[in-house]
């Protein structure tokens, strides 16, 4: 009998060890792919060249986003000329000179004081105007790990008895919110009147560093994604939204999978991995069979859904997502799915 009780507390020691490291037969996969929105709106007539003025950013946003965002758009509008015969070229800032009077400041929702003739952009027929803000915020907390363990009283034979404590300690972590407000105005040089305005969007991140929950140690911000990437992606994410209204524009997706404890789910993931999306998509349909609350399986229904351009199931499972969980990665397939599911280029 004794050595039963041993082997069970060993058991119950392994069975809790895997638990806290997150070793339950869980699956993940890193699933990239891409496709091509048509334009909503389009450029003005005529409109033939572009010129991209330095971005505004706030007082506490670093002025180094100026460039990045009209590099940015630059790429995205060069990408839509190069490869889906978008009629339009980006012009050289060192080679345009902007003149503006208040006229042009009023079109351009910069100034509500009434000017003269409106003033001319030489070398380009519209111009794009820019807001960036940039906030991010930093939280130190807490997270117990297993530091140790008192292992006493095991005799051997079959003989003897014991106890295990597990000793745990605190360490630090790191969490990192991120927001990025943009907005974005394309002004017809013609005329001064803005063409398209893409009112103020809001785009958010959160970085984290998490201690292994066994002999884990303190993190540093130094763990974390570089800031800058990540505020770059989020910048991104605002030009190509704001591009995809004037022409034809490529949406890119990388989104991260982890399955829920289900077996279908993980089998689901298995077969992301493998780039099946159709035998991903029916495993994780097997497995909100069983549970229809399982967020995992719905996220991953979602992804399979909208690599296979099935965007309206896509945009249901990504939804049924967001209800069983609060989740930011959910939220924003859900709304990326529903800003361009609607204009997605057909595929053969």
């Amino acid at each position: 009998m004794a050595r039963s009780v041993a082997k069970c507390g060993w058991c119950v020691l392994l069975g809790s060890l895997f638990v806290l490291s997150g070793c339950a037969s869980r699956q993940t996969a890193v699933v990239n792919f891409s496709y091509v929105v048509e334009k909503e709106k389009g450029l003005p007539p005529g409109m033939k060249t572009i010129a991209i003025m330095p971005a505004k950013v706030g007082e506490t946003t670093d002025p180094k986003w100026q460039e990045l965002s009209t590099t940015v758009l630059a790429s995205l509008i060069n990408e839509s000329r190069g490869k889906f015969g978008t009629e339009v070229t980006v012009t050289e800032r060192r080679d345009t000179k902007p003149v503006f009077d208040e006229a042009d400041l009023a079109a351009a929702g910069i100034s509500t004081k009434k000017g003269g003739a409106p003033g001319a952009l030489i070398g380009a027929d519209g111009y794009i105007l820019s807001n960036i803000n940039v906030k991010v915020e930093k939280h130190v907390g807490k997270q117990r790990t297993l530091s140790g363990l008192d292992i006493a009283g095991f005799g051997g034979h079959g003989s003897g008895g014991g106890r295990v404590d597990a000793q745990t300690e605190e360490v630090e972590t790191v969490t990192r919110n991120m927001t990025v407000q943009t907005e974005f105005k394309l002004v017809d040089a013609s005329n001064g009147r803005v063409w398209e305005h893409f009112s103020p969007r809001t785009y958010q991140a959160t970085d984290r560093t998490k201690a292994s929950p066994i002999f884990g140690s303190s993190q540093t911000e130094a763990a974390l994604t570089p800031a800058d990437r990540i505020v770059g992606s989020l910048v991104e994410r605002g030009a190509r939204e704001f591009v995809s209204q004037l022409m034809p524009c490529r949406v890119d997706v990388e989104a991260e999978v982890t399955s829920s404890g289900n077996a279908n789910s993980a089998e689901g993931v298995r077969q992301l991995r493998a780039e099946n999306y159709l035998e991903a998509l029916t495993a994780f349909k097997a497995a909100l069979a069983e549970n229809g609350n399982d967020h995992q399986s719905a996220y991953g229904a979602g992804v399979a859904s909208e690599a296979m351009g099935r965007y309206d199931a896509a945009l249901n499972y990504y939804k049924q997502a967001c209800a069983g969980a609060d989740n930011r990665v959910y939220a924003e397939a859900r709304d990326r799915v529903k800003a361009f599911g609607h204009r997605a280029r057909k595929t053969s």
